[in-house]
């Protein structure tokens, strides 16, 4: 008998990775529908070739046996059966409907993880979602570690999308504070080959600064400053006092851009030196120096990410970075804060549908301002743990996993299980997913079209790109655009901001995602206004060259007019509200001797978030385990040699792992990667062991930024202690433990 044979078609499909900011572009060889291989697309227009471990493992994903590929639905016993997606989204829509009836649309929550910034069909499904159920429970990622930038830029700009950048490649000067782009490939800043870029600068003859309180893979190629944790406002306080006392201010631009540039004399007035050298720990004279230079630099940036972002007045010290790029004479100034090109006008879009916003409204429970139409994570637990109108009942979880990641993160795992209704749709059972009513398959970014709206606002070589999907979606795995629609449909809804939207529904008229991202590309400035530009942008142009089309050779000057949405055409400085947190911060004390440590947190370049554990490849070695990096001399004061398991407490929570004695550390502070500590059906990562950094953390309003509901992770003060036999219970973890 002759074998039947399958014929081998092979092919490489350009894509884009969908893990992070970089949004590399990557060649996958798929074979007979499977994604054999993945590398660099060398004729990506930004990352040109580049990527990383993550990017180039990701083809697991397709295959784990772990992943949820059919409808999962809750069993009396904790259990998942599979089901039909009829069954679970008729019963959605039947529960939903029961509390819609009951409490109202405010009653729904919706939760927009981290990976819906790649998803841009769950993006605008999620937005259009709330808009339409008039629910202020809108959560996202968002509130972890960027609704700083949000609302300063709302405040300062007018609008939350407006987003200078450093213009990395012409600048003769940049200060990188809080970031590690070396291993993050980039935030808020998207650089192809950011580490060769930054390496250009001093190539050239420029300088790059770090200033972290670790010397991290970045650090270590250039000058390092060593700063105390959550310092970053004093210490950009400091420079700009420096700067505005020493007539080293550009007054002209002050004059020119702004309005209010008095009150920065005020903001800073009260900054003493040398206690700003005392809480950062940052020698006064190095301070006064670094604000010399930067304001005598040609053509200088300071970019400050995840790190400052993360901080109890993350968005003090955004204005503060702001404030000092401007007072400097780098705002809109080649090699300076330069004002990115995408390839949809983002600032038009979101003032168009009304999302752009900032405390239209406050929170239920702990009276935060919403920015644009969301509400911060920090309150979630209390707003479904408290009684009354506008009670949470009803969440779904898009790509998140904020019982791991989320501030205060035993708290909201505590109160997940207290929701009428959660479903979660997402590729595991994570420690989120594991508390819903129904678990929904999602595909991953190789399973869908793909279309980088969200980074390429913040890209430092302007280019657009959308992609084809490189396979068809592995079991019952379903686009979450497409699951919304579906349980949008059965509650009499659709996922749109418009009225006109919901009238058209009412006929059967339902506008795709796609649809509506074509139709906005198209309307762009970039695009073809549907014939009347020829050489314009579409959707099936891009899916001709899905490597990408570059736009611009670099970033434009002379615009910022443009990028301001105050009929002045001016940024606005004065405000009241950052004189306030300046007061806060001059009345906090830096002294706590019972957690006399302070913990940040830190990415591997192996991991991202907490959803890269489950891959073997970036799982292999004896150094994947959860350690916690801590200088000699803090260790030595403790007897924690190197490998011992040590207790990290804090007045929230505490956990276990190992020490890594380490010099890369500034004395005083210790930094722990977060992402660890799995629970759930995703078996390698729980088996990694470790523990939730986030169980560290708060989530009170006076222990977070207080004018964007960001949560605070960095800088949490600590006490860590050698395991030796059993564990001391301190009042404070005992109080938190109940």
């Amino acid at each position: 008998m002759t074998a039947i044979t399958t014929p081998t078609h092979s092919e490489d499909k350009p894509v884009m990775c969908g893990i992070c900011e970089a949004s590399c572009g990557l060649i996958a060889t798929v074979v007979n529908d499977e994604v054999v291989k993945l590398r660099g697309d060398d004729n990506h227009p930004n990352s040109r070739g580049f990527t990383c471990p993550k990017g180039v493992s990701f083809g697991y994903f397709l295959k784990d046996p772990d992943r949820v590929l059919e409808p999962l639905q809750k069993q009396p016993d904790g259990s998942f059966k599979p089901v039909s997606w009829d069954t679970a989204l008729d019963d959605i829509g039947r529960r939903l409907n029961a509390i819609i009836r009951e409490h109202g649309g405010e009653a729904v929550g919706l939760y927009l993880g981290n990976p819906c910034a790649w998803n841009y069909g769950a993006f605008l499904s999620l937005m259009g979602m709330a808009a339409a159920l008039k629910t202020k429970h809108f959560y996202t990622a968002a509130s972890i570690d960027i609704n700083n930038y949000w609302a300063v830029h709302s405040l300062i700009y007018g609008n939350f999308q407006v987003n200078p950048i450093p213009d990395v490649h012409r600048t003769k000067f940049l200060v990188v504070l809080g970031a590690n782009p070396a291993v993050s490939h980039g935030s808020m800043l998207t650089v192809g080959r950011v580490k060769e870029a930054m390496q250009d600068i001093t190539a050239r003859g420029g300088r790059v600064v770090v200033i972290d309180p670790r010397r991290t893979e970045t650090a270590e190629l250039f000058e390092h400053v060593a700063i105390r944790p959550d310092s970053d406002a004093w210490l950009v306080a400091a420079m700009l006092k420096v700067v505005l006392d020493e007539g080293l201010a550009d007054t002209a631009a002050l004059a020119r851009q702004t309005v209010g540039a008095d009150f920065l004399d005020g903001l800073v007035r009260d900054v003493d030196l040398a206690r700003a050298a005392q809480e950062t720990g940052i020698a006064q004279t190095t301070i006064v120096q670094l604000a010399r230079d930067f304001a005598a630099s040609p053509a200088a940036a300071l970019y400050c990410r995840t790190g400052a972002s993360m901080g109890q007045f993350s968005s003090l010290t955004k204005y503060l970075v702001d404030a000092f790029n401007i007072a400097t004479g780098n705002l809109d100034r080649p090699g300076g804060y330069v004002f990115g090109v995408p390839m949809v006008d983002t600032e038009q879009v979101v003032k168009l549908f009304g999302l752009a916003g900032y405390d239209r409204w406050r929170t239920r429970v702990d009276n935060l301002p919403e920015i644009a139409g969301t509400s911060p994570l920090i309150s979630l637990p209390r707003e479904i743990e408290t009684p009354g109108k506008g009670q949470l009942r009803a969440l779904m979880v898009c790509s998140g996993n904020i019982a791991s990641s989320g501030p205060a993160a035993q708290a909201i795992d505590a109160a997940l299980p207290k929701l009428d209704l959660l479903v979660a749709m997402d590729l595991f059972v994570t420690e989120t997913s594991r508390h819903a009513d129904y678990i929904l398959p999602a595909t991953t970014w190789l399973e869908r079209d793909a279309w980088p709206v969200f980074t390429s606002g913040h890209t430092a070589i302007p280019y657009a790109q959308w992609t084809p999907a490189a396979v068809t979606p592995r079991g019952q795995s379903r686009d979450d655009a497409w699951m919304l629609d579906q349980i949008c449909r059965r509650i009499g809804i659709v996922a749109s901001p418009l009225a006109a939207a919901q009238w058209a529904g009412k006929l059967g008229i339902r506008v795709p995602t796609q649809l509506m991202a074509d139709i906005l590309l198209r309307l762009s400035p970039h695009g073809d206004w549907f014939g009347l530009k020829p050489g314009g942008l579409n959707r099936k142009k891009l899916w001709a060259k899905p490597s990408g089309i570059k736009l611009a050779d670099s970033l434009p000057t002379g615009v910022l007019a443009k990028h301001i949405y105050f009929s002045d055409k001016r940024v606005h400085l004065d405000q009241p509200l950052i004189g306030s947190e300046m007061q806060r911060l001059l009345a906090r004390s830096s002294i706590d001797a019972d957690y006399p440590l302070l913990v940040i947190g830190m990415r591997e370049i192996r991991s991202h978030n907490s959803w890269m554990h489950n891959v073997p490849k970036l799982m292999a070695g004896a150094d994947r385990t959860h350690s916690l990096r801590i200088h000699p001399d803090d260790a030595a004061a403790r007897s924690i040699g190197d490998g011992d398991e040590v207790e990290i407490a804090s007045r929230h929570g505490s956990v276990r792992v190992k020490a890594r004695v380490t010099d890369e550390m500034m004395p005083g502070s210790v930094a722990l990667p977060h992402g660890w500590g799995h629970a759930g059906g995703w078996q390698r990562a729980v088996a990694a062991g470790g523990g939730r950094y986030n169980n560290l953390t708060g989530n009170r309003p006076e222990e977070n930024d207080l004018l964007s509901g960001n949560a605070a992770f960095s800088g949490i003060r600590v006490r860590v202690e050698r395991v030796d036999g059993a564990r001391v219970k301190t009042p404070e973890l005992e109080t938190a433990a109940a």
